[in-house]
């Protein structure tokens, strides 16, 4: 190019900007000249600032006898000599030995790069790995490389091309070894396979789960191109190329140290700002755009579709979710990966998406397509009417009622705002200690003499009642919702208001949850839903709401098929509501969470609690009383997934803002539960004791003595006398707790069996009445149940390995073993958990006189996961003695 024609450079070299510009400048000279310029003028297009700097360089690097002038050379030299001395760095030859790996044959070249197929060369074991050798003998870049490795080891995830080692050639360059993945790069799948639009963003979820998968651990990609995936044999995406990928600190954000693909990288990226999460959302877009359009995008630049793309009915929807994550405005792309794939998964079901706020009509179009029997039976009694009432006649009379619905409700709120106000004016002005009143307990003051007050009103003062026992429970003291909703969920008087009186007795459900009472919550729920049902028009809001309840009792009752149908039609009306983020729609999202973690599907959990979090922080309200709900949630599913830290972190910050904004309630109990329990497997008895009893106190008070919540307390307690040592003091805990389990939710109950697992652990212990069938009658009750009783079925087997251990059976200990270790790993267990059946198996195949060095090697690793003094840790040492 000529210098008429180049941009003068304005503005600061920053050191990330000149870093910037030479991690472009060896990105563009690694391109056929051909496509130079065109991937020149995108990038001064993006980002003209950085392109004009970059275009000077490219310039002086590429033309003939091209020379930088003088003020150029003062800044960029640096750059220019690194580019031009790592352009004549020699490969390495085929045999060369990189610590234990030998490399095989060079398979590609990058920006940072070669990339060598080797193998394993020290005889340990065969293995085959890609080896990517990088250009640079920066000191920095190596130490960097030596810490992601440590990092970015914990990156488990069948769509991760995982990094396996790591470290720096004689000559000083660092290089990086991967798992060797078969298969092809995506772009040259696409030319060969050719794939349907629906292969294509099926394999575009595969991505999204594997990015989300690193963004959990808190690691940005970075450089997401079609490069970068390759399509296994078996048609799923593998992802490439995390080593260069940087941790993101909890507080402060990093520029990533990586090349990266102009057309692919987002924005702030290129402009050298700091990078988050988000730019791997924008890399996402751009990358589905390239799925769609052949390349990536270009601002203003009209481009045609892929042939397959160009007959795809959602064309309109998928440019939306396009634009949204490729938005140039890190803030205005989906908060999170889930939220963008969970709008392709609504894409592929014929559902709205949430990037684009359909018609009417279009709606409509899309119900038919999910609802087709439906639609044809709907359409056939719609021709049924013409004879008698038009269609426009028999809606409008629907809208009305819905109007005059919707015009009492309205008008019964302001009555109730009215009376509710005058109550707590009244009861404010009696007091003596208005000014240090409390909000709780003006609610409470109110209610003790709204019944006195209103004694000559029972309508008004049921319909007052029920009011306040909804807000009861959304300060989770259903103890105190209970005696306020009763009166009016079974009241004659509610007739004359169905749709308050079945919000009472979906409110009244709820109490009856918590409270253990299944059977009686599920009349109510289901008398609920059938008054909501009956109303004219349709309540999806509610419907949604009266579900979710539904779905939490039939989880209790045992009925898991039935509880994830209620709860993901809940999460399917909650979405139909409205086009933005709503409270609705973050609690479905969490119940059908919570579901699926206690039915031992940890992954799908984890991703239904994230999208659940990220609606709370999109409304504004993370530290709400229901998103503190979901982060503990999630500290529960971290803690089962080995990441003990990270889970006692989230816990103790739950405990401190609902301390310090909304006081004692169950969610407080539950938190504190949570970490008294992980507490007690670390060895910090004391503060685990007074977290557990301060459970205890606050369930017995806001929950009852006789309910889940308060058994699950005496669960903990339990665990902690067993720690101490104190096996009579547990055993009595364990045998109350189950006792309440087992009358509220019955003996088949997954909770109930942990339960008599304990108490039978406990009883062998202490030589105390335990009969040896007790374990496999155990075993065969919890496979009865099925995949919701997976987790305590891997207690109960390695508890039989332990037996099996102690009686001397070796071969069956080892088998019980690996079945509890088989069942942890299908369940994404992590930490102790899998190190415990580990240990197991390793002491089942040693020799009886001594434990082999594997066997060591997980104790100590048990122990640090644990503690020392733990009962698991001391029995095997009573073992080896």
């Amino acid at each position: 190019m000529s210098g008429e024609n180049s941009r003068k450079p304005s503005g600061r070299l920053t050191p990330a900007r000149r870093r910037l510009v030479d991690r472009l400048l060896d990105e563009l000279l690694d391109r056929p000249r051909a496509e130079r310029q065109a991937e020149m003028a995108r990038i001064v297009e993006r980002a003209p600032r950085v392109g004009a700097w970059l275009q000077r360089l490219l310039d002086a690097s590429t033309e003939p006898g091209g020379m930088l002038d003088e003020s150029a050379h003062a800044l960029m030299g640096d750059a220019l000599e690194a580019r031009l001395g790592n352009s004549g760095e020699s490969s390495l030859e085929p045999g060369t030995r990189l610590g234990p790996w030998r490399l095989v044959e060079p398979v590609g070249a990058g920006g940072m790069g070669d990339v060598y197929r080797a193998e394993r060369a020290d005889g340990a074991f065969e293995m085959t790995v890609a080896v990517k050798l990088i250009r640079s003998h920066s000191d920095d870049l190596a130490r960097l490389l030596t810490y992601e490795r440590q990092t970015l080891a914990r990156l488990n995830h069948p769509g991760i091309a995982r990094l396996l080692d790591g470290g720096v050639t004689e000559d000083g360059r660092p290089y990086l070894v991967m798992d060797w993945v078969e298969g092809d790069n995506l772009d040259a799948w696409c030319e060969s396979a050719r794939p349907a639009p629906a292969t294509m963003l099926r394999i575009f979820r595969e991505a999204c789960d594997a990015v989300a998968a690193a963004h959990r651990e808190l690691i940005v990609h970075g450089d997401i191109k079609p490069a970068n995936l390759k399509v296994t044999d078996t048609g799923r995406v593998c992802l490439l190329d995390f080593g260069v990928a940087r941790l993101l600190d909890r507080d402060m954000q990093h520029s990533l140290p990586a090349a990266m693909t102009p057309g692919f990288a987002a924005p702030e990226i290129l402009e050298g700002r700091p990078v988050s999460t988000a730019a791997d959302i924008y890399g996402l877009g751009a990358l589905l755009h390239w799925l769609v359009y052949s390349e990536a995008p270009r601002p203003g630049v009209d481009q045609a579709p892929r042939e397959a793309w160009r007959a795809f009915r959602r064309r309109r929807d998928i440019d939306a979710i396009i634009r949204r994550a490729a938005h140039p405005d890190p803030a205005m792309r989906y908060a999170t990966v889930n939220g963008m794939a969970l709008d392709i998964q609504r894409l592929e079901n014929d559902e709205p998406i949430r990037a684009r706020r359909p018609g009417l009509l279009e709606r409509l179009g899309l119900w038919v397509r999910r609802h087709t029997v439906g639609a044809a039976l709907g359409a056939l009694a719609l021709i049924s009417l013409v004879g008698g009432v038009s269609a426009v006649v028999w809606q409008a009379r629907v809208a009305a009622v819905e109007r005059d619905i919707a015009r009492a409700e309205a008008a019964r709120s302001n009555a109730l705002r009215e009376h509710l106000t005058l109550l707590f004016r009244e009861v404010g002005s009696l007091s003596e200690d208005t000014e240090s009143m409390t909000a709780r307990e003006l609610l409470d003051r109110t209610a003790e003499v709204a019944g006195e007050w209103l004694a000559n009103d029972p309508d008004l003062r049921q319909q007052v009642n029920a009011v306040l026992g909804e807000v009861m429970i959304a300060l989770n003291d259903y103890a105190a919702a209970e005696p306020l909703l009763a009166d009016f969920a079974e009241s004659d008087e509610g007739r004359d208001n169905p749709l308050l009186q079945s919000i009472a007795l979906l409110d009244m459900a709820q109490v009856d949850h918590r409270r253990g009472r299944v059977e009686s919550g599920l009349k109510n729920v289901n008398r609920g839903l059938d008054i909501l049902e009956s109303l004219p028009g349709t309540h999806p809001a509610r419907l949604s709401d009266a579900l979710q309840i539904r779905g939490r009792l039939r989880r209790d009752s045992g009925d898991w098929e039935g509880a994830l149908a209620d709860l993901e039609r809940a999460r399917e009306l909650a979405l139909e509501v409205s086009a933005g983020p709503r409270p609705l729609m973050a609690r479905a999202e969490n119940n059908l969470a919570a579901t699926l973690l206690i039915g031992g599907q940890l992954e799908r959990a984890a991703r239904h609690f994230e999208a659940a979090e990220a609606l709370w922080l999109a409304l504004d309200r993370g530290d709400s009383s229901d998103a503190l709900s979901v982060t503990a949630n999630l500290a529960i599913v971290l803690d089962r997934l080995g990441r003990n830290d990270e889970s006692e972190q989230r816990l103790r910050r739950v405990i401190e803002v609902r301390e310090e904004k909304y006081g004692a309630s169950g969610a407080m109990a539950a938190a504190r539960l949570h970490l008294g329990r992980q507490l007690v497997v670390r060895g910090a008895l004391d503060e685990a004791e007074s977290q557990l009893r301060r459970a205890n106190a606050i369930f017995s008070e806001y929950i009852g003595d006789d309910t889940p919540d308060f058994a699950a307390s005496l669960l903990g307690l339990g665990e902690l006398a067993e720690a101490r040592g104190d096996l009579a003091t547990a055993l009595g805990h364990y045998e109350r707790s189950r006792e309440i389990m087992t009358g509220l939710l019955g003996p088949r109950h997954p909770y109930s069996l942990r339960l008599e697992l304990a108490v039978a652990q406990i009883r062998r212990r202490m030589n105390d009445g335990f009969e040896p069938g007790t374990l496999a009658d155990l075993a065969a009750q919890a496979e009865a149940v099925g995949g919701a009783a997976r987790t305590v079925l891997a207690d109960i087997a390695c508890e039989r390995a332990r037996l099996a251990m102690e009686q001397g059976r070796r071969e069956a200990a080892g088998n019980h073993a690996q079945q509890c270790l088989d069942l942890r790993r299908a369940l994404n267990l992590g930490g102790w958990r899998i190190t415990e059946a580990g240990a197991l198996i390793a002491v089942a195949e040693s020799p009886e006189d001594a434990a082999g060095e594997q066997a060591e090697e997980l104790l100590a690793r048990l122990r640090s996961e644990m503690n020392a003094r733990h009962p698991v840790v001391r029995w095997f040492e009573r073992l080896g003695r």
